[in-house]
């Protein structure tokens, strides 16, 4: 009998953490669009335009050309955006077809794979094969 008020009062301690992360909105997924990118850039490097985006079809991760010849990466991870900024010779890509797939030399950064709706622009095609 015992048992049987554990696990009932372990369900019922479950269900209220799920209601009330629902309740707090946890269950939008963010997603990046070039407003995004535009807001992230403002914030990690002020003055720097943004060229360029080849943003997933899933709106989970993209690719952006700066300005400044830098490249940013955002990507979704959790509830928020994260987004770092390299120069073009600290990552190396491949493209195969409209998948991209990307891999830095920050190892804190995990690798970066985007299918993309389109063909992959130019310039990101161009520094593939640089």
């Amino acid at each position: 009998m015992n048992d049987w008020i554990v696990i009932g009062g372990s369900a019922a301690v479950i269900a209220f953490m799920v209601a009330v992360a629902w309740l707090l909105g946890f269950r939008q997924a963010a997603r990046i669009d070039r407003a995004e990118l535009e807001r992230l850039l403002a914030l990690s490097e002020p003055g720097a335009l943004l060229e360029d985006a080849a943003i997933a079809a899933d709106g989970r991760s993209a690719l952006s050309l700066l300005s400044n010849g830098k490249l940013m990466v955002a990507k979704v991870m959790g509830g928020d955006v994260t987004a770092r900024l390299y120069p073009t010779s600290a990552l190396a890509l491949r493209i195969g077809g409209r998948q991209v797939s990307a891999k830095f030399a920050d190892l804190g950064f995990p690798a970066l794979k985007l299918t993309l709706e389109n063909d992959p622009p130019r310039w990101l095609a161009e520094l593939a094969q640089s």
